[in-house]
């Protein structure tokens, strides 16, 4: 094949492999002989050549999120220009089938892992499993501080919803979230109380906590009519569960923002076709995805180990949070 490429078989190799980098052209010769001549490369014969099997696990606690398919995306198109592959992985939100998830990606030989833990206590055991393994990233979510992270500042995110939502006018506040089990949600709750503390004491502790979901924001939105006592904003801890509560107050005769401000995060395909269109918190999940891929494979010269990436997000304010 490198006859065909006119190129050296060491280049060959490179490009195959993903061992070296390899100047672009090269690598469009190598690949376009490759396409011509119908080759696949051997992955077990350079399995046990190179001790590598080309390919990076992920786990993701539901891949039915809106926030992980993006960032799925991204990591395999970054691991495919390293020439790997990804295999992915959905625990389910179970903290059981998750720990069984990552031995059986260590039983595959995988190269890495990027791991995005369900619960910040529960997935502890498995993570330090994987991570005394394989160079391992925790991707969004975390469990432990002292193993790789890619994810955005999710305090600063929701420090900056509230600044904003106050400087509206807006007094009392109501909190929708899932449980803290995730890190992701514990940071947004933290920033959320430490925030409104100081306008308005009872609203940091006017929080509903359940799922990630639409239908908890349906649940929390009824509760909070039902108290007859409706606070100026209302903030969700992700775009799903703003839309719940939006349906709900809807079918109340509520209009939002006339009545109720209201705030999501993630900032999702769905936030923007809302309506009205829906405040949220835009995360740059491509970013996150491709960083992660990197540091898995220390194709940016960084092993997986202690490297901490925070993002800023960006408020994306719509009609739903503006005052008429």
């Amino acid at each position: 094949m490198a006859e065909a490429a006119g190129v050296s078989p060491a280049t060959v190799s490179r490009v195959l492999h993903g061992t070296r980098p390899v100047h672009p052209d090269l690598r469009a010769r190598t690949l376009a002989a490759a396409q011509r001549l119908n080759y696949r490369a051997n992955r077990v014969a350079q399995a046990l050549r190179t001790r590598s099997t080309g390919t990076v696990g992920m786990v993701v606690p539901n891949v039915a999120n809106p926030f992980f398919p993006v960032v799925i995306q991204a990591v395999e198109k970054e691991l495919r220009r390293h020439g790997a592959q990804l295999l992915l992985c959905d625990s389910g939100d179970d903290v059981g089938e998750e720990a069984e998830l990552v031995r059986s990606l260590l039983d595959h030989r995988i190269d890495g892992i990027l791991f995005s833990p369900c619960d910040q206590l529960s997935s502890r055991p498995a993570l330090r499993l994987a991570a005394a393994r394989v160079p391992l990233v925790q991707i969004d979510r975390r469990a432990v501080s002292d193993v790789a992270y890619v994810g955005v500042d999710q305090e600063g995110a929701m420090r900056e919803v509230i600044e904003y939502l106050i400087a509206q006018g807006c007094q009392r506040f109501a909190y929708v979230s899932s449980t803290s089990r995730a890190s992701t949600a514990a940071e947004r709750l933290r920033a959320y109380r430490h925030t409104v503390r100081g306008v308005d004491a009872r609203s940091a502790q006017r929080v509903y906590q359940g799922s990630f979901s639409l239908d908890w924001g349906r649940v929390a939105a009824k509760q909070i009519v039902d108290e007859g006592d409706l606070p100026d904003a209302i903030v969700c801890a992700n775009d799903s569960v703003a839309l719940g509560v939006l349906d709900v107050l809807r079918s109340q005769g509520l209009r939002v923002p006339d009545d109720v401000l209201l705030t999501g995060f993630d900032d999702t395909e769905l936030a923007s076709i809302a309506w009205p269109p829906l405040t949220s918190v835009h995360q740059p999940l491509e970013m996150i995805g491709r960083k992660g891929a990197e540091l898995v494979l220390g194709a940016d010269g960084v092993v997986a180990g202690r490297s901490v990436n925070l993002f800023k997000a960006e408020l994306k304010i719509r009609e739903s949070s503006r005052r008429r």
